[in-house]
């Protein structure tokens, strides 16, 4: 048995982006023993980091800390967007709590000192770099003990009540084992699951897994945004986002014909896809499309050019990106080529889950002592995030951390049994005793190859049975994992092979939901049930775990004032009423 250390804290907070340091701030300012676990170095090892970040709040209440207002904007119409926009299932109590304190947020973060630019209407714009900087910043000037190197694979639980967790300090290649009243997730998403993704490493769904486990139900796992734009070809730019922006500015999407695809669009929605945050859906369809008709690109994307945009107007953009430099990256030489009439190749990229953990407008799950916030909570954006996730994360982020402070003080520190630690301890580490078996990284590539085949941006009933079928083959190989790098001290491979159980997990609940799901609603699109259907449809999805298998069923849509639709129409059709009625 390996050795092991143990820590102890009233509230855990494990993950170190912008909705774990929230989180960690918000509960120590609470008064509670804070500890924050990261998976690598605090702000520099998830998603956060890498956002051309914005945060939204309503206009009106902008003008009310201090930025130029926006007197035809309200909470009521954010809302109204928000819960219209993400096809009528988002819960609305996390709306209107993301609403309500947005404001709040927003001034918090320009007080402590973040950069920024106020667009004057929803959104300051900042960057993922300096938001982590500002609240890394504010950690260091609080007693909050940070563990970093360290990867969470369990939840230690007594009855339903979860109690800590268990974890491997990855540098030096032993177990820690961290008791606590309360445990915040916040780990983002899990688009490692895909082949193609704008997401870093290590977001494999390690904590909706190990929440799952532990009797944690999972909410609308099925709802997946790709960003439609990402860059297949040339291979330095690869999985980067930068055309997704340019686009919205100028420049063409084409087939291998060099047409401009999104043309043949009803006009109402080339409108909406080039105005709007419904881009990344809409895009991402009709680009799916044009490759699934034999009209891609050799990679299996399409094209985005320059080659219609005259001099002038490409010398003006450079005004929104000086130098063609962001996030720390230079694209001078990417639009010298562009400009030159090349084009680069694009496709869609796993970029945003709206589904994840359950949780109510409090941050708690449906286990007592179990919060989550941010991208690895289900709910708040329904079938379409259109406004930012970097409010979300500093929202649901803020109300975790307090809501786990309070829960701590009138809670008693409970221990997980011996025996508890010592399975989840036998269980990772049976892969070193296994002399042949499969290696990580052949059922990562089924993993992926299933994702990429079946769960991607157009599904059907017949791939996601496949698809099922697939996993549950690939479950079935878990037991036969090996492991041949044998020092356990930074042993990726041994990672890898604790994150496969992650992603099968979290792939099955997701394939298990979309199959479920007869309809085509926001970023779930089912080429065989094409028609969103409002009689039906307008429920979330609920996976469980039951006698060690996945569970689902559904539950009514959360309401507290926007009215549900009724009605079945056609895809389109949809988005064109949407629109419509965020006009009345």
């Amino acid at each position: 048995m390996s050795s092991s250390e143990s820590y102890v804290a009233d509230v855990l907070v494990i993950g170190s982006e912008g909705a774990g340091l929230r989180a960690a701030i918000e509960s120590c300012d609470k008064g509670a023993r804070t500890t924050l676990v990261s998976k690598g170095r605090i702000g520099k090892s998830g998603a956060t980091m890498l956002a051309g970040a914005d945060i939204t709040l309503d206009g009106k209440s902008a003008g009310k800390i201090g930025l130029a207002g926006n007197e035809d904007d309200s909470p009521e119409k954010f809302f109204r967007d928000i819960v219209i926009q993400g096809y009528y299932v988002n819960n609305q109590r996390l709306v209107q709590a993301y609403v309500r304190d947005a404001p709040a947020r927003t001034k918090e973060m320009i007080d402590w000192g973040m950069k920024y630019v106020w667009d004057g209407k929803r959104a300051v714009i900042s960057q993922g770099i300096d938001i982590n900087r500002v609240l890394v910043d504010q950690i260091r000037k609080r007693s909050i003990t940070v563990m970093e190197d360290v990867y969470i694979t369990d939840l230690l639980t007594e009855g339903s009540t979860v109690v800590g967790a268990f974890g491997l300090d990855i540098k030096r290649g032993i177990f820690v084992v961290l008791r606590s009243k309360a445990v915040v997730i916040a780990t983002g998403g899990w688009q490692r699951a895909y082949s193609f993704t704008t997401a870093p490493e290590g977001l494999a769904g390690d904590l909706h897994a190990a929440a799952f486990r532990a009797g944690a139900d999972l909410l609308n796992m099925e709802m997946v945004t790709f960003c439609p734009n990402a860059i297949l070809w040339p291979p330095a730019f690869r999985g980067d986002i930068f055309p997704y922006l340019l686009v919205e500015i100028f420049g063409d999407m084409l087939d291998k014909h060099a047409q401009p695809y999104l043309r043949e669009y009803d006009q109402r929605i080339f409108k909406i896809a080039t105005t709007t945050e419904w881009n990344k859906l809409i895009f991402s369809i009709a680009s799916t499309q044009v490759v699934q008709t034999g009209n891609g690109s050799p990679r299996g994307g399409t094209y985005y050019s320059l080659k219609t945009v005259p001099s002038n107007i490409i010398d003006e953009g450079e005004r929104l990106f000086p130098g063609w430099k962001w996030l720390k990256m230079d694209y001078s030489d990417l639009i010298k080529w562009l400009r030159e009439g090349n084009a680069v190749e694009v496709a869609p990229a796993a970029h945003y889950m709206e589904g994840g953990i359950r949780v109510n407008e409090f941050g708690e799950t449906t286990l007592r002592g179990l919060y989550a916030a941010g991208e690895c909570s289900g709910g708040l954006f329904g079938a379409n995030r259109v406004a930012s996730a970097i409010t979300q994360i500093l929202v649901q982020g803020a109300i975790a951390g307090a809501s786990a402070s309070e829960y701590a003080k009138s809670s008693k520190m409970k221990e997980a049994s011996q025996e508890q630690v010592r399975s989840i301890e036998a269980r990772v580490t049976e892969p070193f005793k296994r002399k042949t078996g499969i290696r990580p990284i052949e059922l990562l590539k089924r993993i992926r190859k299933t994702a990429d085949e079946h769960l991607w941006v157009i599904r059907d009933g017949k791939g996601l049975k496949i698809a099922i079928t697939e996993i549950g083959s690939i479950r079935s190989e878990l037991p036969r994992i090996m492991i041949q790098t044998e020092p356990r001290r930074c042993n990726r491979e041994w990672i890898d092979a604790m994150q496969i159980e992650s992603l099968v997990t979290v792939l099955e609940a997701s394939a298990r939901g979309a199959l479920m799901r007869r309809e085509s609603r926001g970023v779930h699109y089912r080429s065989d049930n094409p028609q969103t259907d409002n009689d039906e449809w307008l429920k979330e999805i609920i996976v469980r775990q039951v006698g060690g298998r996945p569970i689902l069923k559904t539950r009514p849509v959360t309401v507290t004032k926007v009215k549900l639709p009724k009605g079945k129409f056609g895809f389109e059709e949809g988005i064109v009423r949407a629109v419509k009625a965020l006009g009345e």
